[in-house]
């Protein structure tokens, strides 16, 4: 099943390619096989971090802000 989030804003955001069923499930198939391996090794190096992608614009910019500034203060 495509994700609902995804679906679910397909019908607020205006962005068409989000409402059709087909498009999301190709998209979640393109994430398993190429992104999620890469985003797994990463990791293994604990240079991953996981974001929530649900809420505001401006609630997932600070979440992503904090990720990086936590990451950019670490390397100082």
């Amino acid at each position: 099943m495509p994700s609902k989030r995804l679906l679910n804003r397909g019908k607020t955001s205006g962005r068409s390619d989000d409402s059709d069923e087909q498009i999301v499930r190709s998209r979640i198939r393109e994430y398993e096989n190429k992104t999620a391996a890469v985003a797994d090794y990463y990791a293994t190096f604990g240079k991953v971090a996981h974001v929530p992608g649900e809420g505001t614009i401006d609630d997932i910019f600070k979440a992503l802000s904090k990720e990086i500034d936590g990451k950019v203060e670490k390397a100082a």
